[in-house]
């Protein structure tokens, strides 16, 4: 119920306002057992990219996958890093109450 509440509230707040909201997720081609499942969310671009293809500069930034960035604007605006299992456990309510707070 708490989700649908979510889903409604953010509904409400991306139609009214232009921001426009990103979710990459990086992780690596040995990882890919344990790649998120991130569900569609209207107004939301999901994208994914791998470790191994990234430029040395980013690889080097990222100390664990798999890693999720929330953007808004092109800005990041909230992470999420797995832990020392390489295991990322995130919920879709996790998600969408990070887009509601980013979208304040």
């Amino acid at each position: 119920m708490r989700t649908f509440i979510c889903a409604i509230l953010l509904f409400f707040t991306f139609n009214a306002s232009a921001q426009k909201f990103t979710i990459v997720q990086f992780n690596a081609k040995w990882n890919d057992g344990h790649t998120v499942k991130i569900p569609n969310i209207k107004g939301v671009d999901v994208k994914f990219a791998l470790l191994e293809d990234q430029p040395k500069h980013i690889r080097e930034k990222i100390k664990s996958v798999p890693l999720i960035i929330l953007y808004r604007d092109g800005q990041p605006v909230k992470q999420w890093n797995a832990d020392l299992s390489f295991k990322l456990n995130i919920t879709e309510e996790d998600i969408l109450r990070a887009l509601f707070e980013a979208s304040k």
